[in-house]
Order: structure tokens, then sequence, then C-alpha cells
């Protein structure tokens, strides 16, 4: 069956649901000159003819055919072909409770989301086969999912062969660090993790936050997780478990003692006083992260409000 261009198969929406991916609609167009896209799912891009950029946070990637990106939920994105030449891609676009997950163990980010196809366009070939099977029924959505899994064990299989290429500076390790905690604070992740995340080790991760935010990434998190927890206090209706849960702490008793550490009284005193007096709230030290950093101001939530 030949694939033809310019074509969008409609396959879910939000009321289909699964816990690993949902993929809701895939396709493939030309574009010529500038598109804007804002979605709320995760898509991914595969540029299979033509060149261009792509400009996400920001940020602008150049692409070309055999050059894949990914779009994250809520993101104003333009992609753009070159000069007077069209740009032809194949999308999906998808949810799960994973995928922020699989982008990470792939370092794959929404600063850095560019992945490259192998010389022979093995991962065209997915794409390919993803599109084709949408078109044809019954049992579609087994076949795309199966091409779905097949992508993340593409990227994560090729996670050094990427065209990420060029040398981060301590800058962008920080603001890739910054964006894996906001993500990810209320999961059980370690050090070991956020370094992970943005491809350096633990040493370099901690000289890069200790250089540019005087705190140390394990102090940061804690800090960053007492902000939300703090946050999340005011709400009279959840239970201090609750709480701890929601910010990454999975013991209760832990979450206690580590927020009295680091305000200064018990998460039970700390929202009797901010009941008593919303002006008397939680001033955290890594404030000054968003000050010594102004151009983040989209990025670095400092009050966690």
């Amino acid at each position: 069956m030949e694939i033809g261009k310019n074509v969008a198969i409609y396959i879910s929406d939000r009321s289909h649901i699964n816990l690993t991916l949902n993929v809701y609609n895939c396709g493939n167009q030309d574009i010529s000159f500038e598109r804007e896209v804002k979605l709320d799912s995760y898509a991914f891009y595969y540029v299979k003819d033509g060149s261009g950029c792509v400009t996400q946070r920001q940020i602008t990637h150049k692409i070309q055919a055999g050059d894949g990106f990914v779009i994250y939920p809520n993101m104003s994105v333009s992609i753009k072909s070159s000069y007077k030449l069209t740009m032809n891609v194949t999308w999906v676009a998808f949810s799960g409770y994973l995928v922020e997950r699989y982008l990470n163990r792939a370092k794959l980010s929404s600063y850095e989301p560019l992945f490259a196809d192998t010389e022979d366009r093995e991962l065209e070939g997915i794409f390919d086969t993803l599109l084709r099977v949408s078109m044809k029924m019954p049992n579609r959505y087994c076949k795309i999912m199966a091409q779905m899994y097949n992508i993340f064990a593409f990227l994560l299989d090729h996670i050094q062969d990427g065209v990420r290429g060029g040398v981060s500076t301590p800058e962008s390790v920080l603001i890739r660090a910054l964006d894996f905690i906001d993500s990810n604070y209320h999961e059980d992740i370690s050090v070991e993790d956020i370094a992970d995340s943005v491809g350096v080790n633990r040493k370099s991760l901690y000289t890069v936050f200790k250089n540019l935010t005087n705190f140390s990434p394990k102090d940061y998190l804690i800090y960053y997780r007492m902000c939300k927890a703090t946050a999340l206090l005011k709400e009279p209706e959840l239970s201090v478990e609750s709480v701890a849960v929601s910010v990454g702490y999975s013991d209760q008793f832990h979450f206690s003692k580590e927020f009295k550490k680091n305000v200064g009284m018990s998460p039970t005193v700390y929202r009797k006083a901010i009941a008593e007096d919303p002006a008397n709230e939680y001033m955290s030290p890594i404030d000054a992260v968003r000050q010594q950093f102004p151009e983040l101001s989209d990025d670095l939530p400092p009050r966690f409000e």
C-alpha cells in the first residue's frame, strides 16, 4: 500500500486510556514557510524530505531529512522549512504515564528535542509502517502501538547517535537539570537520575549547581519539594500524608522531619500559621535562582504557586 503525502488519520481521543501510551493521531504533511504548533500531548515529528528548523523554548535547532524531534505538551513550537523549499514530515501525537521516563532515558528534553536516524533510514521505516497500519482495519491500534514501542526502542538503542552534538555549557546543563526536577520531583528520583537526564556524571552536576546556584543538587531538590509542599498545605482538604506523597516522599514521618528542618515548623503548624496569616509564607533559599537567571522567567518559577 503506497503512503500518500498530506494525510491525517484519526485514531482515538481522551476517552481512550492506556497507562503506558495513548496514540491520538498521526499523519504526513508538507510544510512550506512556517507552521506554529501547540499541542496538549506529546508528538514525534520525522523529516522525510527537505530541511528547515524547529524552535522550542526559544531555542532553534536545524533539521534535515533523517532528523526527528519531540514536541512537548503545552509548548508553543515553530516548524519552518528552508527558504522557498518544502519540508515533508510524518508525525504521531501521543501521551502516556511512562512517556516522560522513556524520553529522559533517551536523553531527550524540551531543550534538546532532536534525534537522528541511521544511515539506512531504519527509523523512517518505522514511521512509514506506523502510518500504513493506521489506515488498515481491523486491529490497527495494536499494530500502531507496536510501532510506537519500536520508535522508543530505537531512541533508547541510539542515545549516542543523535544530532545533539557540541559541548553543553554549564548554564544549559543547569537549565535541563532544573527542567527534569520540575517534571519529576514527585517521583523517587536521586541525584544520579538528575545527572543521567542531562548526560553528565554526578561530580560534574554538583560542580555546575554549586558554581551557578550555590546549592548542591540534593539540597536544591529538597528545597524545591518543600516549596511545592508549602503550596499544597494551603489546601485544607489535603492530608499531610497526601502532600508528602505528592512531593516525592513515601514516608510521612521522613517528610515531616525534612519539612520542619527546612521550614522551621511541622507541616501541621505551618498549615495553621498560613491559615491565620497568608502573608507568613515560606521563602525558599532557591528563590534567588530566578533572579540569577532572569531570561528564564517562564521556565523557573520560584514561588511554585
